[in-house]
């Protein structure tokens, strides 16, 4: 499987679209890996993960499709990762011209999500707009095309049951968890004995020692700690820190750059997502 960052960045995006602090005024200078779309990513291009007001900017500028997308999961409803009015420009041919035998769009989430969805777009989505709307619930897997995939749930937004995704296809398996704490005792108890391939997690607290809500770095070493000791990790599982905010990159004895992160966090066994990165396993 093929996992493509579409955006890697928390609600306000990096730099801060009003902020003017150290980080944000820097990186506007150094450009390139500095600059965050809002979070997303898309795997092996027919399977995308949350739908921000960036979405299609991202696709645009690494050259992919909309209309390549089958199926869609959400893991929560905050704004920068379920901006669902977008998704009324799939419909034809008022928006759009697609072939009449397309399918619709299948999408995934919590209640919140498909509530939300429902509300807007009323119960025959699927003939207005083409879009699937299907609640799933945590730790039961559910088919998408090719794709296995396991919502479980994690402490984000409460009373909401925010998910991360277990996605297999192929005998690969990638672990998405954005928006999330440590995790949930039950969640690594379903994970103990998975061996899993890509891990991308959370960090928007940056070097902040935070583990309930978000994740800083230090609560990515203990999550990785955890998966290792219940027999999740192999040799070359790969560990990304993914969803990074200015406030967690601004740290008192100098910026997280790019750059910087990739040195201190190298030794730990983890690398720094940025916007359009791929990883393939």
């Amino acid at each position: 499987m093929k996992l493509t960052y579409l955006g890697t960045a928390a609600a306000e995006a990096v730099p801060g679209m009003f902020c003017e602090c150290s980080f944000c005024e820097n990186a506007r200078k150094r450009g390139g890996k500095e600059l965050r779309r809002r979070s997303g990513a898309l795997i092996d291009d027919d399977l995308l993960i949350d739908f921000s007001a960036d979405t299609n900017t991202a696709m645009l500028s690494l050259g992919k499709r909309l209309s390549d997308v089958k199926n869609l999961i959400f893991t929560h409803s905050h704004s920068d990762h379920f901006c669902y009015r977008e998704l009324g420009f799939r419909r034809a041919p008022a928006f759009c011209i697609l072939p009449e035998d397309r399918e619709p769009l299948h999408i995934y989430g919590n209640g919140n999500v498909t509530d939300a969805l429902l509300k807007e777009y009323g119960e025959n989505a699927v003939k207005a707009h083409g879009l699937d709307i299907n609640f799933v619930p945590p730790y039961v897997p559910f088919q998408a095309g090719e794709y296995t995939i396991t919502p479980l749930s994690v402490v984000h937004c409460l009373p909401e049951d925010a998910y991360i995704y277990l996605i297999e296809k192929n005998g690969v398996r990638i672990l998405y968890a954005n928006d999330t704490g440590v995790f949930p005792e039950k969640t690594f108890e379903y994970l103990k004995g998975i061996k899993l391939d890509i891990v991308s997690l959370d960090c928007t607290m940056g070097f902040i020692s935070n583990e309930v809500g978000h994740m800083g770095f230090p609560a990515n070493l203990k999550v990785k700690k955890i998966l290792e000791e219940n027999g999740c990790v192999k040799k070359d599982t790969v560990f990304i820190s993914h969803h990074f905010s200015h406030n967690g990159l601004r740290a008192p004895e100098g910026d997280w750059t790019y750059e910087y992160f990739t040195q201190m966090a190298a030794p730990h066994g983890f690398i720094m997502s940025y916007d359009g990165m791929t990883v393939e396993r």
